[in-house]
């Protein structure tokens, strides 16, 4: 049992900001294997890095339990949690370890192996911290045999649901009436009024860091202005994000035959590094491709309503949209640690 809960709040807290000093050895590390098992490239993880450590030297994990409400009274302590972690990006499941940890329950994770190196040295950072919790963590799933854990955090596709029940039941990784927490947004929409250049920056920042794997990472614009008006500004801007964060990617053999197509039906687009951009209104469902549509808030609004579940997040300059819940473009790729994928609070 923990004792005094605002001092376990207290001690994740020295335990992050210890894990982030730029002399931690083990982090720097974990950096070096990852970047040289080719996983992520140097740009993506010190772009992740440095978005946490403002997030935590601003007091986002005491506000983050506030927010919670967490107290001796109310938390997760005696629960067992456990953690499916993606590997789409760099520290992608930092924040299900961390709101886990934080509640006070107990934390299993099952690490990616897609991204197995920093998430372990921030558990580790954590283990080093005396907390009462218990903290275990694996890349191979048997490890959580017979776990029975309260609840499940997961996020993938809708395709991926049913094979990850059955692994989960064959193992008996969560109890019979355990909670499952199952995100599977694809994409985000940013609605795009202004060429201002900090406003072209931070919609490219949002579309082609991390390549675009994110649920956070836009997939459409809505603009006013056709992408054709837009499209020398625009490719200013992406080569120099690329000049500064070369990802040393290749487009993929089926974006070939999606411009050539393009090509045909004379769609407008245009091929930049890695990513194809074309104007259409459909699903994005192919890697590296962005879909310029012009429109106003109610193309947002059909959109947002067309694609459903599938939308994580619609990001403005600033103006709001009627009936809709919109977050600063801006913070795209630096949310607060709080923030709800699919809607659903971590704690």
């Amino acid at each position: 049992m923990i004792n005094d809960f605002q001092q376990h709040i207290i001690k994740v807290e020295n335990a992050a900001k210890a894990w982030l000093q730029p002399d931690n050895l083990k982090l720097k590390e974990a950096i070096d294997k990852t970047v040289h098992e080719g996983l992520f490239s140097f740009e993506d993880i010190k772009f992740q890095i440095r978005a946490l450590k403002q997030n935590i030297d601003s007091g986002q994990i005491a506000e983050w339990a506030k927010r919670a409400g967490l107290s001796g009274l109310k938390n997760s302590i005696g629960k067992k949690v456990l953690c499916l972690h993606a590997g789409n990006l760099p520290l992608v499941g930092f924040q299900d370890a961390l709101g886990t940890i934080l509640s006070g329950a107990d934390y299993y994770g099952k690490l990616s192996k897609k991204d197995p190196h920093l998430l372990s040295s921030f558990l580790e950072q954590l283990k080093e911290a005396d907390l009462e919790n218990e903290i275990s963590y694996s890349i191979e799933l048997k490890t959580f045999t017979n776990l029975e854990a309260d609840k499940l955090l997961f996020a993938g596709s809708e395709s991926s649901i049913k094979s990850v029940r059955k692994a989960i039941d064959q193992i008996q990784g969560v109890k019979p009436d355990g909670e499952w927490v199952i995100r599977k947004a694809k994409f985000s929409i940013a609605y795009i009024d202004s060429e201002e250049p900090r406003v072209i920056e931070d919609l490219v920042e949002a579309v082609f860091r991390y390549g675009g794997r994110g649920c956070r990472s836009v997939a459409i614009v809505v603009s006013p202005t056709r992408f054709s008006k837009l499209k020398c500004h625009f490719q200013d801007y992406v080569e120099a994000f690329w000049l500064k964060n070369p990802q040393h990617k290749k487009p993929k053999e089926i974006l070939a035959y999606q411009f050539a197509y393009n090509k045909a039906i004379e769609r407008e687009q245009a091929w930049m590094n890695d990513f194809l951009i074309q104007e259409t209104e459909e699903l994005p469902e192919l890697d590296f491709t962005l879909h310029w549509v012009e429109g106003d808030h109610q193309k947002v609004k059909e959109l947002k309503k067309k694609y459903g579940n599938a939308v994580q997040t619609v990001y403005t300059t600033g103006k709001k949209i009627e009936e809709i819940e919109t977050e600063f473009l801006s913070m795209a790729q630096r949310p607060s640690l709080w923030w709800k994928p699919d809607g659903v609070s971590i704690i």
